[in-house]
Parts: C-alpha cells; sequence; structure tokens
C-alpha cells in the first residue's frame, strides 16, 4: 500500500492529543492508544483499558512491553508500526497482556510526524473477543488431548476483611458456589465484585473448565452479539464460522459484567438461551447445546436497573436466583488499614530499607474519607504513595497522589479534623455534622439551616468535579449525571462562577 508520508508530515501527537480531541477519543466506542517514539504509552482511553484488563493499572508512562506478551519489540504491532514508518491497517491479532487478559481485535495504527520526523504512532482497536487465561489453557488442552493447566483464580481466601457485612458476603457466596444456580452480584464500582465471582467459580464444581468474562460495556452494540453467540460462515460479509462465548464457556461459567449496560434487544436472545440451554449462531439454522451458569454483574441496584429500564424484569428473575450485594468501602471502615497493609505487602516495588508503615495521621484519614472509588480507589492510592515515597519508609501526607488530596480538601467530612492540608483560598469554614453536636445534646448557636448545608456541599462537589476536568463544564456534568444546562444553572446560582 502507498503511503503519502508528506500528507501526514505534521499529524503528530501534541495535535491529536489536544484536550479537545481526548475529550473525543474518552467517549469513543473504539479503543484508542497513543504511544511516543520510544514506545512509551502516553494515553489510552478507557475502552481500551477494559479490553486489556489495565482499568486498575495506570498504564500511561509504561514501555509498551511492559503491557503486553510476548516482551520482544518485534513482536508488537506498535513497535512494527513505529519501526517502518508505515500505517498497518486492518490488522486481526491475538495477543495477552501483562494482566492475563487475552483479546482478539481488529486493529489500524497510524505512525505520527512532526515535521517528517517519526513522533509516535496511534491505534484505533475495534475488540472481537477476550477470554481469561484460564480459558485459553483449557481451550489449548481440550484440543491437544491434554490435562487443561489450572488457572488460580481468587478465591475466597483471597478476599481481604474482618468487617461483619464482608463475611456475610462470603458465606453467602460459599454457599452459592456449591449449588448450580445463576448468581448475580451488584454493587458500587471497586468493590471487589469480580474477585467473588471468581471465588465462585474457583469453588464451584465447574472449576476445571473456563471462566469466561465478556464486559458488556467495552463492546459496542453490533458487535456484542456475534462475540456472545458465535457467527456461521455467510451471516455477513467476511463472517466465518466462529463460535461465541457461550460455547466457549460450556461446561464452565460466563461472567457477564456490566450487564445492565447490554441493550434490551439482546437481554431477551439472552433470556431464550438461559431458558432452552441452546444457542444459534448468528446465520446458522441449527442450534448447539450449551450448559454454563451465567454469574452476573451490575454496578447499580437491580430493582433500581429494572424500574429505569436498564434490566429485563424477567432477566432479573431468571439470574438472580442468588443475589449478592457487595458493600462499599465506606460501610467496612475497620478493614481499611488491613486493606492498605495488604496492598503495600503486595507491592512490586522493591524496597530494601525494611518495612514500609502509614502514619497515624494520614490512616485517620483514610478512615474518616469516603471512598467514592472503593477498594480500587484505596489500592490505587496505595500504589501513588508507594511511588512518592522515596527513599523513605513512612507514608505521610506529602507520599499521597495530589488528587486525592484535593478530593479530601472538597470533602465536608475532612474539615477541620483531618491534618492534610486544603490548598482552599480564605473562606468561613466548612462545617459537618460532628460541629453541630457534642455529648451534652445539640449546641443550638452552631446550627445551621440545612438548606444551606446541601448548598455549601453542592458547590464544593463541583468545585472539585470543574477541578479534575480543568474547567470543562460539558465533561463535569457527565461526571455529575446531569444536563449541561443544569450544571450551569448550579454554577449560576451557586455563584461558582464568581468566587473562580
Amino acid at each position: 500500500m502507498y503511503f503519502d508520508r508528506e500528507k501526514f508530515s505534521n499529524v503528530n501527537r501534541k495535535s491529536v492529543l489536544t484536550p479537545e480531541m481526548k475529550a473525543i477519543w474518552d467517549d469513543m466506542g473504539l479503543g484508542v492508544a497513543v504511544v511516543n517514539a520510544d514506545g512509551i504509552c502516553e494515553y489510552m482511553n478507557p475502552i481500551q483499558q477494559r479490553i486489556d484488563g489495565f482499568s486498575s493499572l495506570p498504564v500511561v508512562g509504561e514501555h509498551i512491553t511492559n503491557l503486553y506478551v510476548p516482551h520482544e519489540l518485534e513482536c508488537i504491532p506498535t513497535m512494527e508500526c513505529l519501526r517502518k514508518g508505515e500505517p498497518l491497517l486492518k490488522k486481526s491479532y491475538f495477543y495477552k497482556t501483562t494482566k492475563n487478559y487475552l483479546a482478539g481485535t481488529v486493529s489500524d495504527f497510524f505512525p505520527l510526524f512532526d515535521h517528517g520526523r517519526l513522533d509516535g504512532v496511534i491505534a484505533f482497536t475495534i475488540w472481537t473477543g477476550t477470554t481469561s487465561l484460564a480459558e485459553h489453557r483449557t481451550g489449548s488442552a481440550r484440543a491437544s488431548g491434554a490435562k487443561a493447566a489450572r488457572f488460580e483464580y481468587y478465591t475466597f481466601d483471597s478476599l481481604v476483611g474482618e468487617d461483619e457485612a464482608l463475611h456475610e458476603v462470603i458465606d453467602e457466596a460459599r454457599a452459592a458456589s456449591q449449588a448450580s444456580s445463576h448468581v448475580m452480584i451488584w454493587g458500587e464500582s471497586g468493590t471487589g465484585k469480580e474477585l467473588v465471582a471468581q471465588a465462585i467459580h474457583a469453588a464451584s464444581t465447574r472449576s476445571e473448565h473456563p471462566l469466561v468474562p465478556v464486559n458488556c460495556a467495552a463492546i459496542p452494540e453490533n458487535l456484542l452479539e456475534g462475540i456472545l453467540f458465535g457467527t456461521a460462515k455467510g451471516a455477513f460479509t467476511d463472517a466465518s464460522d466462529k463460535p461465541g462465548l457461550f460455547e466457549e464457556a460450556d461446561g464452565g461459567t460466563l461472567l457477564l459484567d456490566e450487564l445492565n449496560s447490554m441493550p434490551m434487544g439482546l437481554q431477551a436472545k439472552l433470556l431464550r438461551v438461559l431458558q432452552e440451554k441452546r444457542v444459534r449462531r448468528l446465520g446458522s439454522r441449527t442450534e448447539v447445546p450449551v450448559d454454563i451458569r451465567v454469574i452476573s454483574i451490575l454496578n447499580v441496584d437491580p430493582l433500581n436497573a429494572v424500574e429505569q429500564e436498564l434490566l429485563r424484569r424477567d432477566l432479573f428473575y431468571r439470574l438472580a436466583v442468588v443475589g449478592i450485594a457487595v458493600p462499599p468501602l465506606r460501610d467496612r471502615r475497620t478493614d481499611i488499614p488491613l486493606l492498605a497493609r495488604t496492598f503495600i505487602d503486595r507491592s512490586e516495588h522493591v524496597r530494601t530499607s525494611g518495612p514500609i508503615d502509614i502514619a497515624d495521621h494520614v490512616l485517620k484519614v483514610f478512615s474518616e474519607y469516603a471512598w467514592p472509588g472503593n477498594i480500587r480507589e484505596l489500592q490505587h492510592v496505595i500504589e501513588g504513595s508507594l511511588a512518592l515515597l522515596g527513599e523513605g519508609n513512612l507514608i505521610e501526607e506529602r507520599c499521597l497522589p495530589r488528587h486525592f488530596r484535593e478530593a479530601c480538601a472538597a470533602s465536608p467530612a475532612l474539615q477541620p479534623a483531618s491534618s492534610i492540608s486544603l490548598h482552599r483560598k480564605a473562606a468561613e469554614p466548612v462545617v459537618s455534622a460532628a460541629n453541630y453536636f457534642d455529648y451534652q445534646g445539640v449546641r443550638k448557636s452552631s446550627v445551621i439551616p440545612l438548606k444551606n448545608c446541601v448548598q455549601e456541599y453542592e458547590a464544593q462537589c463541583i468545585r472539585n468535579v470543574l477541578r479534575v476536568t480543568g474547567g470543562n463544564v460539558a465533561k463535569a456534568a457527565r461526571i455529575l449525571e446531569i444536563t449541561g444546562a443544569g450544571l450551569r444553572y448550579k454554577i449560576r446560582q451557586l455563584g461558582i462562577e464568581d468566587e473562580d
């Protein structure tokens, strides 16, 4: 293929990573990644991170060979594009990431140039299928007639915590693992729902068969049906005979993550497969029997999802035979020190200066913070703190990631109790509920109207999100889950513009 380098001579990293372009990449249904001329990742959009299992791993600043297997430069298409300085278009790949995700994709790689000098690569990816490493090993072993290698899933012993609420979840999940019924798990993002799902599979009689995960939110709607049910040759242009994830999970477990993101029409087809225990590939006239257990995961309460028409009521009854609600971290605060200690001990940071501890005032902040990102956020804070620790062995305020300190600064519950520097301009001190009461009863002189409390809290939340988005109101509105017009009204109503 002829490539006109002159035409692209000034399409460089700077031009594709402007705030405006990144806002587009962030919301695309395609995976997008950008690396520099040295192979260092400078951007990866949320879809690409979910495709490759990097949602809980900081990828920016990592060399491409640290993210994908094999590590040899010549085997990675991004590096091939850099080496040749020419596009690689409509390439079908099947690869493994360092997080043990196996991904099938169709990708386009475009070299970037700055005044004719090679500046990096931008890649666009369509997801065609991802399975766990266990499924790949099992399938390979079956094909060769050998015994499948056992993949080490998370087990119930891997779940860290002593809180009573967590132990209730573990007890319910243990009981569910011994039955064959479908299981529905729900809870906020970052609470460890997939870990519970893996533990159920690992303790079940299906553990020798594959656990096949699929993220219903990470796959474009027009591809999801073929990925789940498979395709027959001639179903559409270039279609081939290919089994879907239902067939690949035969005998094992199909893990449907973010089920509430699945289109309603596809939910009806899913319901039929579960009822009939047979699946028909797209374009085929025959049905294939399947023996699977479905573990579904939702990041919202399922009854709310039903009321909001995000989940079919009949599918809910079919899949929620056993229902498990995983509590948020703020409801099991006594586990925070133990979890923080666990993340430190499991860290890949090489330390030679002895054990690492957490300062008491930092633990106090951890115990009072709301943790909207739950356990995943705590893990990221610990990882960031270790990265900033230097040669020391005590995590103090200076080690905490900047975004975490700013979030603490905007949290009424942490003012003025926390020792975290708030970095706010002079203003009226924020009054929390703790300021209004003492052991003798209500201090009436301290009480202010509830409406004022609500407005102050709203203003703090909006300021914090605007700070994170760099003042981008449209993006802030999406994060806050309100309309752009509604957010602008709130900004005017609360006088936020006048204060900035």
